[in-house]
């Protein structure tokens, strides 16, 4: 059985998205609360329907798991927007680098949407970014900063980092994300970021 676990971060950053997706799964399967603090009973056979990185790596040793985008790709009946060739960067996160299922889905669903996918040079398994979270940059001012986390830095220094990363993105063209920190931090660096789920369910 499948259960879906809501990302809290997710909620936060597109509570109106959210509440829809919400609204769909409770038709299909379980919804969990905070995957943290869940106490729900776990078969064997279940599976645990994620949207987050943060939440698989939570569940993943209690539960078999499987991305939102992997479940949807796979649906026959669900009623995908056309975006009629729209063009989209598509950064993949670094925490999904050992996922090529996901790569597959994300793109398979692009597709699906009748839209245009175009590749960053750090992609799939390449790829250096999951925002304030993870950057590979040899920036020389994280030098005064030895062993701190890039989200324990100064806000200023943070965005400036995240200017850097986004500015290989034409600003005319959105940047697909399907990771919340890769999408938050996307925009903070100025970027034309969108998240998948919010265009997935665009027209439910």
């Amino acid at each position: 059985m499948y259960i879906y676990y809501p990302s809290c971060n997710f909620s936060a950053a597109s509570p109106a998205t959210a509440k829809k997706v919400k609204a769909y799964f409770e038709k299909q399967m379980p919804v969990a609360g905070c995957c943290r603090v869940d106490k729900r009973e776990i078969s064997p056979a279940d599976i645990a329907l994620y949207i987050c990185q943060a939440c698989r790596e939570t569940l993943e040793d209690k539960v078999k798991t499987q991305s939102m985008w992997e479940y949807l790709d796979a649906l026959k009946d669900f009623n995908f927007p056309n975006l009629n060739g729209q063009k989209f960067y598509v950064q993949d996160c670094w925490r999904d680098r050992n996922h090529p299922e996901i790569h597959e889905a994300v793109r398979s669903l692009l597709k699906k949407m009748h839209a245009e996918v175009i590749e960053i040079e750090h992609n799939r398994e390449k790829s250096i970014f999951c925002g304030n979270l993870h950057y590979e940059t040899d920036d020389p001012r994280l030098k005064n900063y030895p062993n701190t986390p890039l989200y324990k830095l100064p806000e200023d220094l943070q965005t400036s980092l995240m200017q850097h990363y986004a500015a290989q993105f034409d600003p005319q063209i959105p940047v697909l994300c399907y990771c919340n920190r890769c999408y938050e931090c996307l925009r903070m660096g100025g970027a034309t970021a969108v998240h998948l789920l919010d265009i997935a369910f665009s027209e439910r």
